[in-house]
């Protein structure tokens, strides 16, 4: 195939320019090198510069996200120890106050003149005011006997009397329950009256002109109802009402939370005076 003779003339110029224009680069010290380094090799080295940045940039992101979730994961798993170490504190101090209640039932029998049994508290009822224990004909029980707990071991706390009677358990009628009579009197200020709960606490209406009762008067039982010892705590006085001219209501509080305790005592027998 020849070409045509104009185009072969035209490639013959373009050549010939050509070498010109390279001939009159190599004399000013530019050579293909140099061309090939400033329009080649710079501009892609600037490419893959910025494109390197980039993958740097990505895998730092993706770094910082496997470590936030490694990180994450690692607060998850403390966060799971902490609450495993509280519920085992929980489980820990739950011991130790039912220990030292378990002590102090103990110490009751040596220090106050009471025939009595420990028994673990199994239920509760509010609304019903009754308790039920874990003892029952097994420990010869019977309905009457009296129902204490106590704090430090010296003071007996009233909680209440024992109505119900299976085989090893029993119902605790609590002194708050409007079913429950027992007679009391100011421990600083006597006078033998009958207490009556009323739901929440107990009720005792008294002469105002024979006794004056103050806020935060004790009021503790009586041996003349035959059923209770004498100076068991009943309550204390949070509210006089006045009734008439000669009497008032006194409101008792027991001192005895019946929502946490977990062990009372049941009297058996005491020594009458």
């Amino acid at each position: 195939m020849q070409f045509p003779r104009e185009r072969l003339v035209l490639y013959l110029v373009l050549a010939i320019i050509l070498l010109v224009f390279v001939a009159g680069l190599a004399g000013y010290g530019i050579t293909f090198k140099s061309v090939y380094e400033v329009l080649i090799l710079r501009p892609v080295n600037v490419i893959v510069s910025f494109l390197n940045r980039i993958y740097i940039s990505f895998k730092n992101y993706f770094i910082s996200i496997r470590d936030g979730k490694a990180l994450i994961e690692e607060n998850q798993k403390l966060n799971y120890y902490i609450a495993t170490l509280e519920s085992r504190l929980k489980i820990l101090l739950g011991y130790y106050y039912e220990n030292a209640e378990l002590k102090n039932l103990l110490g009751i029998k040596y220090k106050i003149k009471y025939n009595s049994i420990g028994c673990n508290v199994i239920f509760y009822s509010k609304a019903g005011n009754f308790l039920i224990i874990d003892r029952g004909k097994d420990a010869n029980f019977m309905v009457d006997m009296p129902v204490i707990y106590s704090i430090d071991g010296t003071t007996a706390l009233l909680v209440g009397k024992i109505t119900e009677v299976s085989s090893n358990v029993s119902k605790v009628t609590l002194e708050t329950s409007p079913d429950f009579r027992v007679g009391v009197k100011n421990a600083s200020r006597g006078g033998i009256d009958v207490a009556v709960g009323n739901g929440i606490g107990l009720s005792v209406v008294r002469p105002s002109q024979i006794i004056s009762d103050s806020i935060s008067d004790i009021f503790v039982t009586v041996e003349e109802s035959g059923l209770f010892p004498k100076d068991i705590v009943v309550g204390k006085v949070y509210s006089i009402n006045k009734l008439s001219t000669i009497e008032n209501e006194i409101e008792l509080k027991p001192l005895v939370d019946f929502y946490t305790i977990r062990n009372v005592l049941v009297i058996t027998s005491y020594e009458k005076e």
